[in-house]
This record gives C-alpha cells, sequence and structure tokens, in this order.
C-alpha cells in the first residue's frame, strides 16, 4: 500500500469527539487513551457509514440501512451533550487511490454528511450531503471544488449532480437538479435510484462511475472486538460445508468453515497459519479443518509426538483467542480496513510481541486501526512512533487525538525506555493519567 485508504476522518458535535480538523490516518494505526476517552465512538464513526451502505433484511419492511445505522449509534443521542438542541452533526470521510475519478488532481474523495439532530426525536436525518474531490474540508458556501452532488443543500428533498455535455469526457461542465431525495437514506447509496428520473443517463455522471467502488471499498471494512469473541460458539459450533465465508464472523463461529475456504483458495495460507501457531506453540504441526459428520466442520489440532489430534475445546481460551487472530492477520484476503479493539485480552504476556509481529506484517498489506489498553503490547510498538496516537482531553468531557512526538519522547528512548513504560507510569507525552 503506498497510501491509505481511509485517508482522514473528522467530526463535529459526535458525541465527546472534539476534532474539526482533520485526523490524518495511515496504514497502521494504534489508538491508546483512558476508558471513555472516545475509542470506540471514533470507531462507531465508521461503522455507521458501513451500516448505512449495506443493504439489510428490514428495507423490505420500510426500514431503510440508514435509520438502522442511525439507531445502531445512539440515534439523536450522537449529539455532543454539551451543545444545544436541535443542532447538526458533521462526519467527513476522504478516502484515497479512488481509480475512476479519471483525474490525477481528484484522486482524493471527500464524503461529507451533516445529520439533523433534535432530541426531542428519536431519530436523526439526513441534513447536508456532498461528494467533492480533495483532500481537506470545505466551505460549502465560500469554495468552489469539484462536487460529485450537492444533496439537500438549498432545499430539503432537492439537490443537483455533476454530469458529461457528452459521453466519454473527463471533466463534467454543468449540474443538473435532482428531485425526491429521501432523508432517510443515504444519496451515496440511493444515488442510482435517484438519477433514474434525471434528463442525462446514469452513465453520464461521475458519481456514477465511482459509486459502485466506495461503496466496495468500505463495504469490505471488519471489526472486531476480544469481548465480543465467543469462545464457547468458536469452541462448538460446527459450521455447514459450502457456504462462501472468507473472513471471520465478529464473534467467531464461522472459524472451521474460514479456514476450510482459505485453505482451499490459497496453497500458502495453510503453512503460514501453521508456522504463526508454531510461533506460540513450537510443537504444533498441523492445524486442519475436517469434516464434522456429513455436511459439518470442525478444527483439529496435531501436535508432534501425539498420534491423536485435540479440538479447540481442549484448548486454552487464550491460545483459541492467538488462532482466531492468525486467521484474521495472515488470511491472503484481508479487508479494506481491518479495526481490532483490544486484541492484548485474555493473551499471556510472551505473546505479546508476535502478536506485535502479525499487525505489522498485516498492515504492509491493507489498512490498520488497533485500540489497546496494554502497555505490554505498546512496548512492541516503540518502533512505530510515527503510527501511535493517544486520545487526549484538557477537560475531561471532550477529546481529542494526538500523534505521538519523537522529539518530545526521544530522549526517554534513548534512556532505554519502552512505549509501554511511559504509559505504565502516566507519562503526559502519552495522555497522562485519566484523572
Amino acid at each position: 500500500m503506498n497510501q491509505p485508504l481511509l485517508h482522514f476522518l473528522a467530526t463535529k458535535n459526535y458525541k465527546n469527539l472534539c476534532f474539526e480538523q482533520p485526523f490524518y490516518l495511515n496504514n497502521l494505526n494504534i489508538f491508546i487513551g483512558s476508558n471513555g476517552s472516545g475509542k470506540s465512538n471514533f470507531i462507531s464513526c465508521l461503522k455507521f457509514l458501513k451500516n448505512c451502505l449495506i443493504n439489510i433484511p428490514e428495507e423490505n419492511q420500510g426500514v431503510s440501512s440508514f435509520e438502522d445505522a442511525i439507531s445502531k449509534i445512539g440515534g439523536t443521542r450522537i449529539l455532543d451533550s454539551s451543545v444545544s438542541s436541535p443542532a447538526k452533526v458533521n462526519l467527513y470521510y476522504c478516502f484515497s487511490q479512488i481509480s475512476q475519478t479519471n483525474n490525477p488532481q481528484r484522486d482524493n474523495v471527500v464524503f461529507d454528511l451533516q445529520l439533523y439532530t433534535d432530541r426531542g426525536e428519536t431519530r436523526a436525518t439526513v441534513s447536508e450531503e456532498y461528494l467533492y474531490g480533495g483532500d481537506f474540508l470545505h466551505d460549502h458556501a465560500n469554495s468552489d471544488p469539484f462536487y460529485y452532488y450537492k444533496l439537500h443543500n438549498r432545499e430539503l428533498g432537492k439537490g443537483v449532480v455533476s454530469v458529461y455535455d457528452k459521453p466519454g469526457q473527463n471533466y463534467p461542465t454543468h449540474f443538473e437538479s435532482l428531485d425526491n431525495i429521501s432523508t432517510n437514506s443515504l444519496g451515496l447509496s440511493s444515488i442510482t435510484k435517484i438519477l433514474e428520473n434525471s434528463q442525462s443517463p446514469p452513465e453520464n455522471t461521475p458519481i456514477y462511475r465511482i459509486r459502485r467502488e466506495l461503496i466496495d471499498l468500505v463495504s469490505k471494512w471488519h471489526f472486531y472486538n476480544a469481548n465480543n469473541m465467543d469462545l464457547n460458539q468458536i469452541r462448538t459450533a460446527e459450521p455447514k460445508l459450502g457456504q462462501s465465508d472468507i473472513y471471520l464472523s465478529q464473534s467467531g463461529d464461522n472459524l472451521a468453515l474460514v479456514l476450510d475456504n482459505l485453505y482451499t483458495q490459497n496453497l500458502d495460507f495453510e503453512e503460514s497459519l501453521n508456522l504463526a501457531m508454531k510461533s506460540i506453540l513450537p510443537k504444533t504441526r498441523k492445524i486442519r479443518p475436517i469434516r464434522s459428520g456429513r455436511l459439518s466442520l470442525t478444527v483439529e489440532w496435531h501436535f508432534k509426538d501425539t498420534n491423536e489430534p485435540f479440538y479447540l475445546n481442549e484448548m486454552s481460551d487464550g491460545t483459541v483467542r492467538m488462532l482466531c487472530w492468525a486467521t484474521i492477520l495472515h488470511s491472503p484476503v484481508l479487508p479494506s480496513l481491518l479495526v481490532i479493539d483490544e486484541p492484548e485480552l485474555g493473551l499471556h504476556v510472551a505473546w505479546m510481541p508476535i502478536l506485535a509481529e502479525w499487525i505489522k506484517q498485516a498492515a504492509q498489506r491493507t489498512q490498520v486501526i488497533i485500540t489497546t489498553h496494554s502497555p505490554d503490547l505498546l512496548d512492541h510498538f516503540t518502533d512505530r512512533l510515527e503510527n501511535v496516537s493517544y486520545f487526549h482531553s484538557t477537560n475531561q468531557t471532550h477529546f481529542s487525538i494526538k500523534s505521538l512526538s519523537r522529539e518530545i519522547l526521544e530522549p526517554k528512548l534513548t534512556e532505554g525506555w519502552q512505549l509501554g513504560d511511559l504509559y505504565r507510569v502516566g507519562d503526559p507525552s502519552l495522555g497522562g493519567w485519566p484523572w
């Protein structure tokens, strides 16, 4: 990867986050901070966008993906508690390396969403929505970037979309008006339906070219939280053969199926996974998914000097967790964004350098976000200061994100301190103590 695909994120009036200026992400991002400092809120911004853009069964019952996504992040409670209601909540997402722009100057695309919130109501709605080229935020009243579309900006339910004068052009030359735009769904997800009533063919609009790429990118974001890994399900589940899962579910219950599919699709993955698990249990000989009954799968773990295999219900909690992280981080088909909350939970301290190395290797192939409270894991990112950020507050109610300063930390590192050491003692350069 040359550039992270999610280039930056910015918010305004969203819960306890306070970063109206963009926070730029790397390929590898390690987040630290006290409980309640906003790490989960940051991740919820990302989950929200994904949930808005994927279809849900309830859409057939009159509930849109957007309405479902708003409900999951808190409805109108997403509004900063210190801000008077009603008010707008702003979310900005910038994406890089968008190949369908047909213009090198527009390789970055900003999705700018403004949500109307009123604490007297049960849900938020779309107030304004923009998609434009560039790598910074625009004041829509005083700037003129290239807009793919503007929705609800002058009147709710109305907007404009950029259109080519002639098919095959690279530069659109005029806007076309749009009507009947819902405030209960994202224009980005419904734009093809909106364009059905336009005067120009949908393929004659730049948004038509890049919409699918953006949705494909975001739909391949995957989120994991060690607290949500269901070890009982992982041990006892026997997923059915024939399903196409290649990504571990959030609970991990499809582990055997994912291993079976990845082993079949990629000959090197089996060797890679077995080597990874040998690094934590040196006597590991082979881990393999096998048929359990006629149509189900389970996992066998073979060790040297032992003829009988072990099964996951005979392995320790930490060992099963490490197998899940190895499956995710060594996969030949990594998500476009991989987010893991507190991967260190339940793991022996001796495995932290191994886990850190797996994370670093995965970040060479995709974009990774890790949150951690573990100084033992953080020790092993001392060589990646530029990838570590902390959630900082001056009033203990609102938090911003700050990157670590090599200039400030270098004297301490020269003395032999590791990042985890500084985190343990509450060094202010890493955010200090949470009180």
